[in-house]
């Protein structure tokens, strides 16, 4: 099972983004706050599948509808493995330390 912890501008993610977790995932995000500066925190994300890369772009694309700067922060090893072998590293914006 997979959530959404929210605290001030950041969504936290917590659990499997898989193809059985994205789209409750994105249904319980069209119900949520999308404004101004959004980080998304994947730091305790398990497990993740090509889902997880489409779930990523549709938040992308969702927040230039509502002119919200989103970027995501916390990237698991598995993730950045899925992100680099499909060449998508650049299209999706992180939080800068």
């Amino acid at each position: 099972m997979a959530q959404i912890n929210i605290s001030n501008n950041c969504w936290q993610i917590d659990g499997d983004i898989t193809i059985a977790h994205a789209h409750t995932l994105l249904a319980e995000s069209n119900n949520l706050l999308m404004a101004g500066a959004l980080v998304i925190d994947l730091e305790k994300v398990t497990h993740v599948d090509t889902a997880s890369i489409s779930l990523m772009f549709e938040w992308l694309r969702l927040a230039k509808v509502k002119k919200c700067d989103l970027r995501f922060a916390n990237f698991p090893k598995n993730l950045l493995s899925l992100i680099a072998l499909y060449g998508v590293v650049d299209l999706i914006p992180q939080v800068t330390h």
